[in-house]
């Protein structure tokens, strides 16, 4: 069995209708999300790009502090 990505990274799934719903009851908390659709499915979720940040320079400086000897 694998992992369905609709099921788990979106805020809820269904029929365009219902995720048209949802996102109008959600308002201005939804404004920025996106409606994916595959196979019939629809989901709500948050653009990919929010989570792409760089974090290596913050991590690296914690790094080389939390090796252990």
């Amino acid at each position: 069995m694998m992992r369905d990505d609709r099921w788990s990274e979106s805020i809820t799934v269904g029929s365009l209708a219902f995720i048209d719903q949802v996102k109008n009851e959600l308002g201005l908390k939804a404004m920025h999300r996106e409606v994916l659709g595959t196979d019939g499915t629809y989901g709500l979720r948050e653009p990919a790009e929010i989570y792409a940040g760089n974090f290596t320079s913050k991590g690296e400086a914690l790094r080389s502090k939390n090796t252990l000897p």
